[in-house]
């Protein structure tokens, strides 16, 4: 399977990079300028209302063994004689957590859980900290690690399944607004009694190392490894962001996606929280009603990625340092 999958990378990464370069000869973009396409996979993870409850902030409230595999291409441009470098990414990024994973017991009670497929449009911008080069056979090798920043355009769908275990389950099935197994979409059902943008603006920040090779033709490929947090202005990836809502503004679909504690997911010990304080409650205030998630802080997610591309203009082969010397080399002074 890992060839059949190599082979696969090999033909999309072919495709991309042929394709820009037609898109390059037409639109004829001005010369002094270095052009990379390439293509990624990564790993994605996030942090919010579900996790754990770890003491080192918010990288230790993330559950690893919930991290989703993903994908993107990108283009990289660099002016000649520059520094910095411009990145245009486009990602599919998978995050999803479960209260039933979580080591916190009131959060095992709540049994929320969720996933959701987004897609990301970044610009961003990198800056070398160091750099330098070498070689190895017949090959020029080039590594810069660089740090990264700028903002991004997300579009995120929650998602949830009713659990077997819900009160509703079984209701539920029989009027024929869930079958086992059959995922939801969240924002549609209003389960907080809000509305939410499907689209929002965030800020990547990140560090990056790229290693850079070719045996003189001047476009060399290039293997880089990133990792970049995401600062959002949401606090609904995961659809979970204040308080229980009246149910009878919702339908019984969203009730039962809103509230999913029950009895049998309860936890063996002796002081379980009660399940009346995962409901709302009629007859007090809004103010007063059970707390859903935390509505102070906004969610954020991550990705650790491999992208590889190629580049589709010649870049100069001396780009650390000039020559200190510039005449002819002697190679013996008598």
């Amino acid at each position: 399977m890992c060839h059949v999958y190599a082979i696969r990378l090999a033909v999309v990464l072919s495709l991309v990079v042929g394709a820009a370069q037609v898109g390059l000869a037409q639109l004829r973009l001005p010369s002094g300028w270095q052009i990379e396409a390439g293509i990624s996979s990564h790993v994605s993870g996030y942090s919010g209302d579900i996790g754990h409850r770890g003491s080192y902030g918010v990288l230790s409230d993330t559950q690893w063994h919930l991290v989703q595999a993903g994908g993107g291409m990108s283009l990289r441009a660099q002016q000649r004689g520059k520094r910095l470098g411009w990145n245009l990414d486009l990602r599919r990024i998978r995050i999803q957590g479960a209260d039933s994973a979580s080591n916190n017991a009131i959060a095992f009670v709540r049994n929320l859980h969720f996933q959701n497929a987004m897609t990301e449009v970044s610009a961003t911008a990198d800056w070398p900290i160091v750099r330098f080069g070498g070689q190895l056979g017949e090959w020029n090798l080039t590594h810069h690690f660089r740090a990264m920043a700028g903002l991004a355009l997300l579009h995120h769908a929650p998602m949830a399944q009713v659990d077997i275990h819900n009160l509703s389950y079984e209701a539920l099935n029989e009027l024929g607004l869930n079958t086992p197994g059959q995922w939801h979409d969240l924002r549609a059902l209003r389960t907080e009694g809000v509305d939410y943008a499907q689209w929002v603006m965030t800020a990547p920040i990140g560090l990056s190392y790229t290693l850079s090779a070719h045996s003189g033709s001047g476009k060399p490929w290039h293997l880089t490894l990133t990792g970049l947090w995401r600062f959002t202005q949401t606090d609904q990836l995961d659809d979970i962001g204040s308080q229980y809502s009246d149910p009878w503004k919702m339908s019984p679909l969203g009730l039962a996606l809103s509230s999913q504690s029950n009895p049998d997911d309860m936890p063996p010990c002796a002081e379980a929280p009660n399940i009346s304080t995962y409901q709302y409650q009629q007859g007090l205030a809004s103010e007063r009603q059970a707390i859903r998630g935390n509505a102070q802080t906004n969610d954020c997610y991550w990705t650790l990625g491999l992208k590889v591309a190629k580049s589709l203009t010649a870049s100069s082969t001396n780009v650390f340092h000039r020559k200190r010397f510039r005449g002819q080399k002697v190679e013996n002074k008598r």
